[in-house]
C-alpha cells in the first residue's frame, strides 16, 4: 500500500535536531513532505533549485549568519506566494521584523497548534501560487516523488 499523496510540502528550518526531527515527524505523521535545513543558507539553496514548497516553517535564532526574520524577507520576496511561519522561544518580532502575511508561532507550541498553521499556511500559499502561476506560467518545480 502506497502513501497519502503529500497535502503539502514544508521547508523546516531549525538548527537544534532534536526539535528539527520531533517537527518534521509531527509534519509527515500528518501527510506533509517535510524538506528539512540545519540553516538559512541551506533553506536558501533548496529554493533556488525550483523546488516547490508550500510554507517555509524557521526558527528565528540560528547559527551565526541570516536568523528567521531575514531569511523571511529573503522568502518574501523571491516566492511571494510561500507561506511563512516563524518561531522563537526566546525572541518576539518587533514591528516590520516579519513580512506581510507571516505568523509568529511562540514556542514551545502545541502538536495541534503547529498542524493548525501549517494547514492554514499551505492553503493560502497554493492558492496564492495558482494565482501567481496564472498570471506569470511560473510557480517553480515540482517536488520530485519519493518512493
Amino acid at each position: 500500500m502506497s502513501d497519502p499523496k503529500p497535502i503539502g510540502v514544508i521547508l523546516l528550518v531549525e538548527d537544534e535536531p532534536l526539535v528539527r526531527l520531533v517537527a518534521a515527524e509531527i509534519l509527515m505523521e500528518a501527510h506533509f513532505r517535510v524538506i528539512e535545513a540545519a540553516d538559512a543558507e541551506e533553506a536558501l539553496t533548496v529554493l533556488k533549485a525550483e523546488i516547490c514548497v508550500d510554507v517555509l516553517l524557521s526558527d528565528v535564532e540560528m547559527p551565526p549568519g541570516m536568523d528567521g526574520f531575514e531569511l523571511a524577507w529573503q522568502v518574501h520576496r523571491i516566492r511571494p506566494w510561500i507561506g511563512l511561519l516563524i518561531a522563537s522561544g526566546r525572541q518576539w518580532p518587533r514591528e516590520n521584523d516579519l513580512p506581510p502575511g507571516a505568523v509568529f508561532l511562540a514556542k514551545p507550541y502545541s502538536q495541534a497548534t503547529l498542524l493548525s498553521h501549517v494547514r492554514a499556511a499551505v492553503e493560502t500559499a497554493k492558492a496564492a501560487r495558482a494565482r501567481t502561476q496564472n498570471s506569470t506560467g511560473d510557480a517553480g518545480t515540482p517536488v520530485p516523488r519519493t518512493a
